[in-house]
């Protein structure tokens, strides 16, 4: 076969597998597996408590106070050219519950540790009730809730970490957001939400990832051959001049 046909060859493959993802979450390395935890602290369970809220695990997470042990999404790390990872999601969450307003509740599930920001962020959703104390809250989605915020520690890259990491958000606080947010879903009145809630640790986040490097797409090794095909017909041409 001649060499022209050979490199024809080479650039008719390179272009059928060059449209192939070569990685999911990110380059150079697959998630095997991982999770985090959130843990609470006692002084914000105790808080909760005195609002007349209480904590339980939304499947497949589970809750063994103070812990929600979640577990992250095969396709929920993301993570940079350099193995810096940039957020974790993580399947099921946990439900908030008012034991003194009937039907008062919300759940928080698809959490997101964003490493990037230093934020946990939660899709809620929230249920309608009528008190006749309180009068009348009608139920919500909201996508994407920023629900707290935190300052990072750990290790976070993956190359650093010889394909490992094991970080924390620590110090975590309700966001501005999601304080009426949550309060008003669960019938705490305005004046104990701004009294308990802004300045309240609620606990940390501990995330654990472990990763292999990728074993290189078709259109990878296609690119290579042809590469090292244009390196050879250039030594040719050089030969025979």
């Amino acid at each position: 076969m001649k060499l022209k046909q050979l490199v024809r060859g080479a650039v008719t493959l390179a272009t059928m597998v060059g449209s192939t993802t070569a990685f999911a979450g990110g380059p150079g390395y697959v998630f095997d597996g991982g999770g985090a935890d959130l843990t609470f602290t006692s002084n914000a369970l105790q808080t909760l408590a005195i609002a007349g809220v209480n904590v339980s695990a939304v499947a497949p997470a589970t809750y063994t106070p103070p812990n929600i042990y979640l577990t992250a999404l095969d396709d929920g790390v993301i993570w940079d050219e350099a193995g810096e990872v940039l957020s974790l999601t993580a399947s099921g969450g946990f439900q908030l519950t008012s034991s003194t307003v009937s039907g008062a509740k919300v759940e928080l599930s698809n959490i997101t540790l964003d490493l990037a920001s230093q934020i946990v962020y939660a899709d809620a959703v929230t249920q309608s009730w009528s008190n006749a104390l309180l009068g009348n809250y009608t139920g919500q989605t909201i996508n994407h809730l920023a629900l707290y915020s935190g300052t990072i520690s750990g290790q976070t890259n993956i190359v650093a970490g010889d394909g490992e990491i094991s970080a924390s958000l620590n110090n975590l606080t309700l966001t501005s957001t999601a304080i009426p947010a949550l309060g008003n879903a669960l019938g705490v009145p305005v004046t104990i939400q701004n009294l308990l809630f802004p300045t309240l640790n609620f606990g940390n986040t501990t995330l654990q990832g472990s990763f292999t490097p990728a074993v290189p797409e078709p259109s990878t090794w296609a690119l290579s051959l042809l590469g090292l095909m244009g390196l050879t017909a250039a030594t040719r041409r050089r030969q025979a001049a």
